[in-house]
């Protein structure tokens, strides 16, 4: 021990007295957080797709309904139509993380509304009955499959859906409704709207696949490279 040995150890002690602690030599930040005089988060390249589909014109199709009043005539309606849904094909990296997703097919005046959604692995649909008359929704899907039983006017059930995969729903007393579950592994996905038109913002820049898919004309792939800020506008999408 040399002639500085004793100085050092009582300024030590007067330090703790005092109740300073001496400063970590790292400090754990959270991804994303901002302190006074740090630097902003890392910001994330993204793009946007735009598009367009266009889907050929279908079979006038018509259905007659299962179940009727006593001594009422069995009628026939028109087959429920179901949108083009967009989405990206498989696991993307540096995907946004979404918390729990939930969406609504509403029973409304024997159709599904909207005939079909688009949620990521792991969301749930709410399907609720606003016709003063019983429904049940059903499907044999692989992705998944259930049947909601019958339930009236104002009663609602719900659905989680936990593997990827096209889910197509029915209704059991009317068979003519038709609705679609479009289960992604990422969030990136649009119902096609009525004018043909859809759009996928926040898309992480790179190359991507993206799919069309469509309840009768089928499916097509495309493979798009996002930019950092860019908007990519793919050639118009024609399904038979």
């Amino acid at each position: 021990m040399n002639a500085t040995t004793p100085l050092l150890l009582l300024a030590a002690a007067a330090s703790l007295a005092l109740g300073a602690v001496p400063a970590p030599a790292e400090r754990d930040f959270q991804v994303g957080a901002v302190e006074a005089g740090s630097a902003a988060p890392q910001r994330f390249a993204v793009g946007t797709i735009v598009g367009r589909v266009e889907i050929g014109a279908p079979a006038g199709r018509r259905a007659v309904d299962r179940y009727q009043g006593r001594g009422a005539p069995r009628s026939a309606h028109p087959i429920q139509s179901v949108p083009a849904v967009v989405f990206l094909e498989g696991p993307v990296p540096g995907a946004a993380r979404e918390s729990a997703v939930t969406r609504t097919l509403l029973q409304q005046d024997t159709t599904f509304v909207p005939a079909a959604v688009a949620i990521p692995v792991g969301g749930t649909v709410e399907f609720p009955n606003g016709d003063p008359f019983f429904h049940n929704v059903f499907s044999y899907s692989d992705v998944k499959r259930f049947d909601l039983g019958r339930y009236p006017e104002g009663e609602s059930k719900s659905v989680v859906f936990d593997r990827a995969g096209i889910v197509q729903v029915f209704c059991e007393v009317h068979e003519h409704m038709r609705g679609a579950i479009v289960v992604t592994e990422n969030p990136y996905h649009a119902v096609v709207g009525e004018d043909g038109t859809f759009q996928i913002p926040d898309i992480p820049a790179g190359r991507h696949t993206l799919v069309v898919w469509h309840q009768e004309a089928g499916r097509r792939t495309v493979t798009v490279n996002v930019t950092d800020g860019g908007t990519v506008e793919i050639p118009t999408v024609t399904l038979p």
